[in-house]
């Protein structure tokens, strides 16, 4: 390899690093509140990469375990569990400060299983209003984002869209690292 490539290779090697510079990782509990079905609790991790201060490419991850019966939308006993998997970016508007106001919006693929029926996993959309507190790299957090799906099912002669949009609700910790 000549010395332009190497250089190439490098070069290349540090524009992609450059979101590894600083980032966070955290841990969360999770409230959903949808509106074809009812509420479920559900934990969390999300992971962000800083392209500068006040913006940052952000991963969530959630499992909720239970979707409840609400109505008649879902025969009585029947288990929905989800996995929104989320990537957007999110705008830190005082990130060196104690407390720290953010905004986002991206991006949703949603694992969904029943114990009954189909489901098909589908794409969305979130946005997010939230504050993290704290000093240096440790800090708390509470953040809400709307969600947006609207997911075909199947359950025998039963078709229909069901809208899991709604509020969700994020608290934990997080744990950050670079500036």
């Amino acid at each position: 390899m000549n010395w332009k490539k190497c250089l190439m290779v490098l070069a290349t090697m540090a524009l992609f690093s450059a979101p590894t510079w600083a980032g966070s990782f955290g841990v969360y509990g999770a409230y959903w509140g949808a509106e074809d079905a009812a509420n479920s609790w559900g934990a969390g991790a999300r992971v962000g990469f800083n392209f500068a201060p006040w913006v940052e490419l952000e991963f969530h991850g959630t499992y909720y375990p239970d979707f409840h019966r609400r109505g008649d939308v879902f025969t009585p006993g029947t288990d929905i569990r989800a996995i929104p998997v989320d990537g957007g970016l999110k705008f830190n508007f005082l990130s060196d400060k104690p407390v720290n106001p953010y905004a986002g919006a991206g991006f949703t693929y949603f694992f969904l299983n029943s114990d009954e029926g189909n489901l098909d996993n589908d794409t969305g959309w979130y946005a997010e209003l939230g504050v993290d507190i704290g000093e240096d790299n440790t800090r708390f957090f509470a953040e809400v984002l709307w969600r947006q799906l609207d997911a075909p099912i199947s359950f025998g002669v039963f078709d229909d869209e069901i809208d899991f949009g709604g509020l969700d609700w994020h608290a934990g910790v997080v744990f950050r690292w670079g500036k």
